[in-house]
């Protein structure tokens, strides 16, 4: 299932994009991802348990992380520096798949290089910027959910009362878009009554989302 869009396909392409945290929000690197990339690749963690005469056994924890190479083309000097200024800061990436990564440049490699433009004669002078980054898979998705309403055939459902507000507790994570299999949820009842174990369930993603805000 695609994290940017939960009733994708496994099989859709995406634009690869990358962001910055500039401390108010994330905001696009203004370059381009070029060859050589290396797409995300999890990076197991395994650990060897030793014992006091005994063998030695291997403990597997799962995935835990992702590594990747990303070749970013910026075309001038100011670009490069508007980024160089964040560098340290978390970042976020969309891959070709879909899923969307949250981690840290561990490590930076900047050659100027020149390149030709059809517009102009002479060879500009940019930036080739090399990263390896340590990411994470992000647990959620961010575009806006897409859901609908057991009476959405009838006009009145298409301006239905309760759609900004089920549309809103989803992109937060209150309500939930897809089961558990990823197969989407299309359909809502806001006009019946929720049962005690759906009060309970909304209350505990309530106390998560207070707990991660407070955290950022």
């Amino acid at each position: 299932m695609s994290q940017q869009d939960p009733f994708g396909s496994v099989n859709d392409r995406y634009k690869r994009k990358l962001f910055v945290d500039t401390g108010m929000k994330f905001e696009p690197v203004i370059g381009r991802i070029i060859d050589p990339y290396s797409s995300p690749s999890p990076n197991p963690q395994v650990r060897e348990i030793k014992m006091i005469n005994a063998p030695s056994h291997f403990h597997q924890m799962g995935v835990s992380s992702y590594k990747s190479i990303i070749n970013i083309l910026f075309k001038d000097k100011q670009s490069y520096h508007d980024y160089a200024m964040y560098v340290g800061w978390t970042h976020k990436f969309y891959d070709e798949k879909g899923n969307i990564y949250v981690g840290v440049v561990e490590s930076i490699k900047v050659d100027p290089i020149f390149y030709h433009q059809d517009t102009m004669d002479q060879d500009q002078k940019g930036y080739k910027v090399e990263l390896t980054m340590t990411l994470i898979k992000k647990d959620g998705y961010d575009r806006k959910s897409a859901v609908q309403f057991q009476d959405l055939q009838t006009t009145e459902g298409k301006n239905h009362w309760a759609r900004d507000s089920i549309e809103r507790m989803a992109d937060l994570g209150l309500t939930v878009v897809t089961e558990l299999d990823g197969t989407p949820i299309l359909y809502f009842r806001p006009e019946d009554f929720i049962t005690r174990a759906e009060f309970v369930t909304c209350l505990m993603r309530t106390k998560r989302l207070l707990e991660r805000t407070i955290r950022e």
